[in-house]
């Protein structure tokens, strides 16, 4: 007499998957990056039902200029520290040039976030990102905020202000970009934001802010007459102009404002003028000059990779025909404190590697190219690279290099230096 035999499945590590078990929150952090336009998120779950892939990470990519819920990408694992690296580097391919600090949010906080960028992509009838499947469960139920619980996030989501120029470029960098509710949040009263309807939403390439002392009185507060011919000043208001240069669909324009606050709070924002500028007067406006200092590989070095120096570990990696190049970022947006702003200085300084014959290091500043060298004699190709020469330019060349088509960057200073006719 035959046997029946009886199969029982057992479950193992690779069908399990994540929406097969609860979910319960662990964490959930956001940038403080909200008034530079854009914020990082991430959530951490645990899998209870699960009895391998019982960590689930979720990372959010929030712009809330033009693009909304812009990308969403997550790790499925045990939780072990060998998905350490793997989590660090979506982490850094997310956030890694925003220049902020993560600060803990709570499940509630979390899903509002979320429900409001999605809500944003389908107003402006924008797709989601991929793997909706995996995010879909924080849509609902809806997640809804007090006043009060809505002004403790956005605080939650910017950084410490505590300067008058810094304040400044966060409200004209929303206001240009048509952001206008965290625009406002940086207002005190009623202030119009929307000064400028005839623009599309702008990138603010740099601004300059100068104090705007009173014509009669000389000073740059308000003041009350005492009667005897002379004035007295309330110590509270000062007022700032401002020469903005901003670009969108490849068009430039120089915007002058006035700026009064309160102490750190935006009181009144006026319009003095706008004007187009060509393409040649707004790079005349934002070109700078640039350090370069220029290596060669010695022949049997190691390849240079994302573990070669600590400060190219959390660089932004992008590749060339010719080559790779590591873009260093500052750890924070301080350049947002400047008098004088411009977009590009939150970047430390760059490494390009030609083809694994040379490193070459550029920065904006003297103080950025001594550091990348610092990091580079501190690091493991210290021994493996030789000093050709150092440059300073009066504007900068290294991505007229990158994309010349030449493999060597003494034989394009060459070119440069000495054009054929």
């Amino acid at each position: 007499m035959a046997k029946n035999n009886v199969f029982s499945l057992i479950k193992g590590g690779l069908s399990e998957n994540v929406s097969g078990s609860r979910k319960e929150f662990v964490s959930a952090t956001i940038t403080d990056t909200r008034l530079m336009g854009v914020v990082g998120m991430s959530i951490l779950w645990n899998l209870p039902d699960n009895t391998t892939n019982t960590h689930f990470h979720q990372f959010f990519y929030f712009d809330a200029e033009e693009t909304g819920f812009d990308t969403y990408r997550s790790v499925l694992g045990c939780g072990d520290e060998t998905e350490t690296e793997e989590i660090n580097a979506v982490e850094l391919a997310m956030i890694g040039g925003l220049g902020g600090q993560k600060v803990s949010i709570s499940e509630k906080e979390a899903r509002y976030i979320l429900q409001q960028y999605v809500q944003f992509n389908r107003n402006t009838n924008q797709t989601l990102p991929a793997l909706y499947d995996e995010y879909e469960f924080l849509l609902s139920p809806a997640a809804n905020l007090t006043e009060e619980e809505l002004h403790s996030l956005m605080l939650k989501q910017c950084p410490r202000l505590d300067s008058p120029y810094q304040i400044i470029n966060y409200f004209l960098m929303r206001c240009y970009g048509k952001d206008f509710e965290a625009a406002k949040f940086l207002t005190k009263g009623y202030v119009r934001t929307n000064l400028f309807p005839e623009h599309k939403a702008a990138t603010l390439l740099k601004n300059t802010i100068e104090e705007a002392p009173d014509s009669v009185s000389g000073s740059n507060t308000n003041y009350f007459s005492t009667g005897d011919g002379t004035f007295g000043t309330f110590q509270t208001f000062k007022s700032y102009m401002c020469e903005s240069l901003i670009e969108y669909d490849g068009k430039y324009f120089l915007l002058v404002t006035q700026v009064s606050m309160d102490h750190l709070k935006v009181v009144k924002y006026e319009k003095h003028s706008a004007f187009r500028v060509s393409h040649q007067e707004a790079m005349m406006m934002i070109t700078r000059g640039e350090f370069i200092t220029v290596t060669d590989i010695v022949e049997g070095g190691p390849e240079f990779t994302k573990d070669s120096t600590e400060m190219v570990s959390r660089a932004m990696v992008k590749d060339y025909d010719g080559g790779r190049l590591f873009m260093v970022y500052h750890p924070h947006n301080d350049h947002v404190k400047n008098q004088i702003y411009r977009l590009n200085d939150d970047v430390l300084g760059v490494y390009y590697v030609v083809d694994d014959s040379q490193i070459i290091l550029s920065s904006f500043e003297l103080s950025g190219i001594q550091a990348l060298e610092r990091d580079l004699a501190d690091s493991k190709m210290s021994g493996y690279v030789e000093l050709v020469s150092k440059y300073q330019f009066q504007e900068s060349i290294l991505f007229d290099f990158i994309n010349s088509g030449y493999d060597d960057f003494e034989d394009f200073v060459a070119l440069i230096a000495n054009p054929v006719e």
